[in-house]
């Protein structure tokens, strides 16, 4: 990861204290294989790299970076939530490998694209929640062909909190959630 945040915890007398955050480069930043879930909200980073050895990832929070592909993650065949909002994203890609993701956010970005969807279509694949409100959709076609075989998707946001896409000027306020 490029320029990941690290809060480094030192212990004095039972007490624990922070000695501050720290820039570190992947080679010093050891993430343990067990790990369930992994947050680097907010870290500056711009490729999603070096996440292979995650097999037992579960819960994944890239949002608030400068990620511009959805790239790097077909190795985590456990993940189930994947937050990537407020990035640079303008193509939903990357994502076929990921049988057991549930729930995806991809709001705040700059995603016009919406082929990836595609490859998660039929009964092998669980995503039943997307969030992709305040981006640039705007195409319903494009919109309905994407979605249209997801079995389980239950929960689509095109609009939150006044923030849409210029699809839903074209479909109604009314059809802007479903």
């Amino acid at each position: 990861f490029l320029g990941c945040h690290a809060e480094v915890l030192g212990y004095f007398g039972g007490h624990s204290s922070t000695f501050g955050v720290f820039f570190l480069d992947p080679p010093e930043l050891p993430l343990s294989s067990e790990l369930h879930t992994l947050n680097l909200h907010c870290n500056l980073i711009a490729r999603i790299e070096s996440l292979d050895h995650l097999l037992n990832l579960e819960h994944l929070d890239l949002s608030s970076n400068r990620i511009h592909w959805i790239e790097g993650l077909s190795c985590l065949a456990n993940l189930r939530t994947l937050n990537l909002a407020c990035n640079l994203i303008t193509k939903v890609e990357g994502l076929e490998k990921l049988y057991n993701l549930t729930k995806l956010n991809l709001s705040y970005n700059r995603i016009d694209d919406l082929s990836g969807l595609l490859h998660l279509r039929g009964p092998n694949y669980k995503i039943n929640h997307i969030e992709l409100h305040s981006n640039s959709v705007n195409n319903v076609n494009h919109l309905l062909q994407c979605l249209c075989g997801l079995q389980y998707l239950t929960n689509l946001t095109l609009e939150k909190n006044e923030k849409s896409n210029p699809v839903c000027a074209k479909i109604g306020k009314s059809a802007a959630i479903v």
